[in-house]
C-alpha cells in the first residue's frame, strides 16, 4: 500500500535501516546502524493513512488495515517493551496522492509519529519525591 511505502521511504530518508517488524507484531523495525552489529531501537506500527478516518473514529473501519484494533496496537506495545524497543505509531497522510505508490512520492507525504509508552505512576512518584528532596 502507498502508506506503507511512504513510511518505508520516510524512515530511509531519516537514515534508518528498515527491516520487517512482523517478528514483533509491527510493520517495521528501525536500526540506527548496521542490523548485523546493532539492535533495532524501534518497532513501527503503521496506522491510518487517511486523516479523516482517524478523526472520525468510524467503527466500520476499526480492524481494517487502515485502523487496527487497539488490542492489536497494545499487543505490539507490550511485545516491544518486553524486548527493550520503543513502540512508534505512524500515521501517513497521502491527500492528493491517489494512485501513487512509488517511493518517489515520499517527499509529499505527511508523516506523523507517535511514541507509545506505558505510564507507570510509581515511576512518576519516585521522580517527584527525588525533586522534593533536593528542594
Amino acid at each position: 500500500s502507498s502508506g506503507i511505502n511512504a513510511e518505508y521511504g520516510h524512515f530511509r530518508d531519516k537514515h534508518y535501516t528498515v527491516r520487517s517488524g512482523l517478528k514483533y507484531g509491527g510493520d517495521f523495525l528501525l536500526y540506527s546502524g548496521d542490523p548485523n552489529t546493532t539492535h533495532a531501537a524501534y518497532v513501527v506500527k503503521v496506522m491510518s493513512h487517511d486523516p479523516q478516518m482517524v478523526e472520525s473514529h468510524d467503527p466500520q473501519m476499526v480492524g481494517s488495515h487502515d485502523m487496527p484494533e487497539w488490542t492489536e496496537v497494545n499487543s505490539v506495545r507490550r511485545v516491544s517493551e518486553s524486548v527493550a524497543k520503543e513502540c512508534v505509531l505512524a500515521y501517513v497522510s497521502l491527500e492528493g496522492q491517489a494512485g501513487r505508490e512509488s517511493l518517489d512520492d515520499v517527499a509529499t507525504a505527511d508523516v506523523t509519529l507517535v511514541l507509545l509508552k506505558r505510564w507507570i505512576p510509581e515511576r512518576d512518584r519516585e521522580v517527584e519525591n527525588k525533586k522534593s528532596e533536593k528542594d
